[in-house]
């Protein structure tokens, strides 16, 4: 089974070269890399030229839509999107996950991601086990830990590129109750915090909400959970200022 790792970067020079070397370290030996460059302009594409990894360079309209173009010239039986700022866990993560999808027959493969800080702290562990109902109130999968089978993508589409954070959590929405999910309890990525959906918190909700809507959620109890994670995450936020 051929696995493809989709890699979206714009300007990441700092941690691109982290992110190739995991990938290559890899035991799993049937992987092709492709990575999507937005425009860099700060020596990016250069160090890949320099590690000799091939890459497409565009501008693109957001994350998402270098998502589905990585998607789109994408030849493995699996697909992977790992961003520029992560990295694999351990050199056996996607021959986890491949052994996971064979054992299983699922579609889709889902685990745990750790979130660090500059520091290289590890801040907290991200990704549950959940049915479609616990999906749609909140997302509760950690998206860079998630291996799609290619024709799930073939026969529900791409991601929304009308969502500038979200699209993730309105493409799980989307095939969550159609195809075949089966959940491994490994920290399979570690995710460097200040990616798109952290740094706009306040927008993440909101387009999260908007899919929940979208995909069969009552609007009060949507807008409800809303205001209820704003105001966490406003507290969690004041008081880790305090402190």
């Amino acid at each position: 089974m051929k696995v493809t790792v989709v890699t979206a970067v714009l300007n990441g020079v700092s941690t691109i070269a982290d992110c190739v070397a995991s990938v290559r370290a890899q035991s799993y030996a049937n992987i092709e890399h492709l990575v999507v460059d937005g425009g860099s302009t700060d020596g990016t594409i250069e160090l890949l030229e320099s590690m000799g990894v091939s890459s497409i360079s565009s501008h693109d309209t957001g994350i998402y839509d270098a998502f589905n173009k990585g998607i789109r010239l994408a030849t493995g039986d699996v697909i992977h999107i790992l961003n520029a700022d992560d990295k694999y866990k351990n050199n056996k993560v996607v021959d986890d996950v491949i052994t996971k999808l064979s054992e299983t027959g699922a579609d889709i493969c889902h685990g745990k991601i750790e979130q660090t800080l500059d520091t290289g702290e590890v801040h907290r562990i991200v990704g549950k086990d959940v049915d479609f109902t616990q999906l749609r109130k909140k997302m509760w999968v950690a998206h860079p830990s998630v291996f799609v089978r290619r024709d799930v993508y073939s026969t529900y589409g791409l991601y929304s590129e009308g969502f500038r954070i979200a699209a993730d959590h309105e493409f799980l929405l989307r095939v969550w109750s159609k195809v075949s999910i089966t959940f491994l309890p490994n920290i399979l990525v570690t995710m460097r915090l200040g990616g798109a959906s952290n740094s706009q918190v306040e927008l993440s909700y909101r387009e999260s909400m908007a899919a929940s809507i979208i995909h069969g959620a009552y609007p009060l109890k949507a807008v409800t959970r809303y205001y209820f994670e704003r105001v966490k995450s406003l507290l969690l936020r004041w008081r880790s200022n305090e402190s």
